[in-house]
């Protein structure tokens, strides 16, 4: 008893070539795609490294300068971490990571500090806490996207969870800058008593 002309040993039928050119097309425009949000997360850690060694070297006016300025630091090594393997996983997807600072510029939905910006500690607490929840934002699209890679899938709930916990550090710390401010200002001008 013989098979029946284009079945498969294991039983149902062969694709067809042009089922798996299909697939392939559909794999490669995923990839294209995959590599196009990672380039732009990419661009985001870079400029927001850049923004975090801002705040390290410039951060003033707060009772807590060592506590953020080594918190700044800290972020910043994390942030290092983060880019390297992201551009990693742009290599692994056989794509270009970028490494123009022009280009990190111009393709990232952060802004970048510049001299005269303000670096008080609530405004400095403030930017981080931006930077990070739109850096935060992005993950998800990338881990829909790669879910059936499980070394990058992994990598972006790491990183969920990283940022995560930099928001609940960053909102806690918006709170005691505020705190900080109004006593500063009770201070200099006490409550006046009839």
């Amino acid at each position: 008893m013989g098979r029946a002309l284009g079945s498969n040993p294991r039983g149902g039928r062969f694709r067809s070539f042009r089922e798996h050119y299909l697939d392939f097309i559909l794999y490669l425009s995923l990839m294209e795609e995959i590599i196009k949000k990672l380039n732009i997360l990419l661009s985001d850690l870079q400029v927001e490294r850049a923004n975090l060694q801002a705040m390290h070297w410039n951060l003033q006016g707060c009772h807590s300068f060592i506590t953020f300025h080594n918190y700044f630091n800290t972020l910043y090594d994390y942030n290092s971490i983060h880019i390297d393997a992201i551009a990693e996983f742009i290599r692994i997807y056989r794509g270009t990571p970028i490494v123009s600072l022009s280009k990190y510029v111009r393709r990232a939905s952060l802004e970048e500090l510049t001299q005269e910006s303000d670096y008080s500690a609530e405004a400095c607490i403030d930017k981080a806490f931006v930077d990070a929840d739109l850096i935060l934002s992005q993950l998800p699209q990338i881990f829909d996207a790669t879910t059936s890679e499980l070394d990058i899938g992994d990598y972006m709930a790491t990183m969920q969870a990283d940022y995560g916990k930099r928001l609940w550090f960053l909102r806690s710390s918006m709170k005691e800058t505020k705190e900080e401010k109004k006593e500063e200002t009770l201070d200099e001008n006490p409550p006046v008593e009839d």
